[in-house]
C-alpha cells in the first residue's frame, strides 16, 4: 500500500463503516486450485488471503499464513489444494459493522483478514492493516 493510501484510511474514524476501508474485489480461488496457482494469483491481485469457493459458496479463506503454515509441514504447492488448507468457517462483516468492531472480532479471531457480505455474497476485504490504518 502506498503511503497516499494509508493517509486516506487515516482520516476515518474508528465509528465509520467499514466499507470506507474494504478493498475491492474479492479475489476468489477455486478449492481444487493448488498452492502455487493461488499464491501466484495473490501475488499478482496484491492481496494477503483469497475466499475459497465451491458452486457459488464461500466455505473458507485461504491466507499467507496457511500457505506459509503449509509450506512449512512439508506441502507440495503444486499437490496441495486450497480446500485442504483454507480457514473455516469463514468469520463474515458487513459493510455497515463499525471499523472499531471489526478490529474486535479480528483480535477475538486470532485473524488478519475479514471478508464483507452483503446481500449474501461477498463485496470486499478488510485486513488488519486496513484497520490500523485508521486505528493508529
Amino acid at each position: 500500500m502506498t503511503e497516499n493510501a494509508a493517509s486516506a484510511r487515516r482520516g476515518f474514524s474508528p465509528d465509520d463503516p467499514v466499507r470506507s476501508i474494504m478493498v475491492r474485489p474479492v479475489v476468489e480461488v477455486g478449492g481444487h486450485s493448488t498452492l502455487r496457482q493461488v499464491t501466484e494469483q495473490m501475488s499478482g491481485a496484491g492481496v494477503g488471503a483469497v475466499l475459497v469457493v465451491r458452486a457459488g459458496s464461500a466455505p473458507g479463506i485461504l491466507s499467507e499464513r496457511d500457505v506459509v503454515r503449509a509450506l512449512a509441514e512439508g506441502a507440495d504447492p503444486d499437490e496441495v489444494w486450497a480446500a485442504d488448507v483454507m480457514t473455516e468457517p469463514v468469520m463474515w462483516v458487513t459493510p455497515d459493522d463499525a471499523i472499531s468492531s471489526v478490529a474486535e472480532l479480528m483480535e477475538l479471531g486470532g485473524v488478519r483478514h475479514v471478508p464483507v457480505r452483503e446481500g449474501g455474497r461477498a463485496v470486499g476485504m478488510v485486513s488488519v492493516r486496513d484497520v490500523l490504518d485508521v486505528l493508529v
